[in-house]
């Protein structure tokens, strides 16, 4: 069944699909530290509030996946931002996430884009776990 979209059900099945995936594996050895994906407040796309999700990622391995609440987004070592327009581009396979970065699509709440490079090929193996998730989005996204 779909899951809705950057919520607590969407983040578990997440956090799964990318302990499926052994090119992020591979590409993520190093990586320690949780990633808060936060989508924006856009009521034309049904998003009433903002929306966040958080995987604790460890060497490869994604150890949990859950809603974000204030506290993790304010702890976490990265919080990428973006608007569901941008988000859907992306899991949509229509626009980079790195590109994104560069180019002012996503925001890097938190960390340095100089930190998060390095991992670059982790970061898009993220964004291929989240595509493989069933998602349920809200009526109205284009």
């Amino acid at each position: 069944m779909a899951a809705p979209i950057f919520r607590e059900e969407w983040a578990q099945e997440w956090c799964r699909r990318i302990n499926q995936n052994d090119s992020y594996r591979r590409a993520a050895e190093r990586w320690e530290g949780a990633i808060v994906l936060l989508m924006t407040e856009d009521d034309s796309f049904g998003i009433d509030k903002d929306r966040a999700v958080i995987a604790d990622l460890w060497h490869g391995e994604c150890r949990s996946g859950h809603a974000a609440g204030d506290t993790e987004r304010g702890e976490a070592p990265f919080v990428i931002s973006g608007t569901p327009s941008t988000w859907k581009k992306i899991l949509d396979g229509d626009a980079d996430p790195i590109v994104s970065l560069m180019g002012g699509k996503l925001k890097l709440m938190r960390g340095g884009l100089f930190k998060l490079l390095p991992y670059a090929k982790a970061a898009k193996e993220l964004v291929n776990s989240a595509r493989d998730v069933d998602t349920r989005f809200p009526a109205g996204w284009k």
